[in-house]
């Protein structure tokens, strides 16, 4: 087996949806100690470490934005991304301990047209949070790579040469315990091919079985255990604020990692979504559930989110949000759109969609209407704009092979006498149980010049204004 590890150092900080720009930190608790446990780029800048107690950082910070640590946010975020991964291989593993996602990917490059063509699919299609990478035969090789920031250009094909691939970096990099780090940093080695040059009979007294364990795992020579994910049949995506958001604005980022997140999971299983639902709750556990249904079906995350953003301008949230909820039970096929030369024609109709999704979102659906093709014969009966958005993509069209036609017509038709009748009658007959049922069409000129859409009442022989063409 081929692994590629995901690693993602910022996970505990993901999962709170930190922000990446103002200093932020996770930080864990025992009893009344407490020590940061990862912090931001930003923190970092300013001097704060993981390990650090949390009342000095804050003297050294005061602006730091402090968040505790919840293992069962960070176990949910990285479902998500093996979701992502998913589509790139199975099986794919997770262990939120390490903080990392693998995917088998040995034997899944042909439909990707080959090696080069999945590492392009991944950096294409990188995962919604910051990651490293490392490709191994072993689950625990490829994590090493992956802390050591190998990436997807330099991947170890075979068992016997990751002793070698390794061998130069920095013993820190092996999962070892603390004291038995110490223990080998103290008789002076540095790197981990020291310590694969050590006997084992000898390191094993010195590290334990564990240890000597640990390192069969990583070369290859003991089995490693894992358990095969996969997307669940319905989604459920829950996300709990440590402390009451009231603004619409802030609701927008950990919105939009959901959404990621939702998207990864849709493609994962080669589908799209046109109904889920999104809920708030608030501290008194009042809820409010807002269903969002489509146009279309779409797996676009960018686009549900300009759609959710419109909704949230006009829905009534509960103050003081403390969780959101996005959930999805049924699924559509993919979208595929037919596209010509230059893809010009799925280009205009994808923002044609668009704009009617958003318009929807913001004025509610009763607002909008779209004119349709009705199977009605008469002139006036043929189009109708009473319609819901979307509705006319699937009405019943009658036979259309006619002569062309004005696209104004008179809500009343008006007596008038016909300058001048250019062509051939087109004569229409139907509504035969009402009175004078059958007209005879014509292109004519009216007195003025303008090109009119007459017809004469086959029953009383007058001639009527319909439609004009300008």
């Amino acid at each position: 087996m081929l692994w590629l590890c995901a690693w993602f150092p910022d996970l505990p900080l993901a999962a709170l949806a930190l922000p990446a720009r103002q200093p932020a930190a996770v930080y864990r608790q025992t009893g009344s100690r407490q020590w940061l446990h990862a912090v931001n780029a930003a923190a970092a800048e300013r001097g704060l470490r993981p390990g650090l107690p949390l009342p000095a950082a804050m003297a050294r910070v005061p602006q730091l934005l402090a968040g505790r640590r919840r293992p069962a946010a960070e176990r949910a975020a990285l479902q998500g991304l093996a979701n992502w991964a998913y589509r790139f291989g199975t099986p794919v593993t997770t262990c939120a301990q390490q903080q990392a996602v693998w995917v088998e990917v040995g034997r899944g490059s042909a439909p990707f047209g080959g090696w080069a063509g999945l590492i392009g699919a991944i950096e294409a299609d990188r995962p919604p949070q910051p990651a490293y990478f490392g490709i191994a035969p072993t689950l625990a090789a490829s994590r090493l790579l992956a802390g050591a920031r190998a990436g997807l250009k330099r991947p170890v094909w075979k068992t016997q040469d990751i002793a070698a691939a390794i061998a130069g970096l920095p013993l820190s990099l092996l999962p070892l315990e603390a004291s038995a780090q110490r223990l080998l940093a103290d008789a002076g080695l540095r790197r981990i091919g020291e310590v694969l040059a050590i006997a084992p009979a000898a390191l094993g007294q010195r590290l334990g079985p564990p240890a000597l364990g640990m390192l069969d795992r990583l070369l290859g020579r003991a089995p490693e255990g894992w358990r095969a994910f996969t997307p669940p049949a319905r989604y459920r995506r829950r996300f709990e604020f440590a402390e009451p958001v009231h603004s619409r604005e802030a609701l927008l980022f950990p919105l939009r990692l959901l959404l990621d997140e939702f998207a990864a999971y849709l493609r994962a299983r080669d589908c799209a979504v046109q109904r889920f639902s999104l809920g708030f709750r608030d501290a008194r556990r009042q809820a409010v559930t807002q269903p969002v249904g489509l146009l279309a079906p779409t797996r676009d995350a960018a686009h549900l989110l300009r759609v959710l953003r419109e909704r949230l301008e006009r829905a009534e949230l509960p103050d003081g949000v403390l969780e959101l909820t996005l959930a999805a039970d049924r699924f559509e096929p993919p979208p595929v759109r037919q596209d010509d030369l230059f893809g010009a024609d799925a280009r205009s109709g994808q923002r044609l969609l668009e704009l009617r999704e958003r318009l929807t979102a913001r004025l509610g659906e009763a607002a909008l209407r779209q004119v349709a093709v009705s199977p009605g014969r008469r002139p006036e009966d043929a189009m109708t704009a009473s319609c819901q958005p979307g509705a006319g993509d699937r009405a019943v069209v009658a036979d259309t092979q006619h002569p062309p036609r004005p696209p104004w017509l008179l809500a009343q038709p008006q007596r008038l006498t016909p300058g001048r009748l250019l062509g051939p009658p087109e004569r229409i007959e139907a509504g035969w149980w009402e009175a004078a049922a059958g007209r005879d069409y014509f292109l004519a000129e009216d007195a003025a010049g303008r090109l009119c859409w007459v017809y004469r009442d086959l029953g009383d022989g007058v001639f009527y204004l319909h439609g004009l063409w300008q």
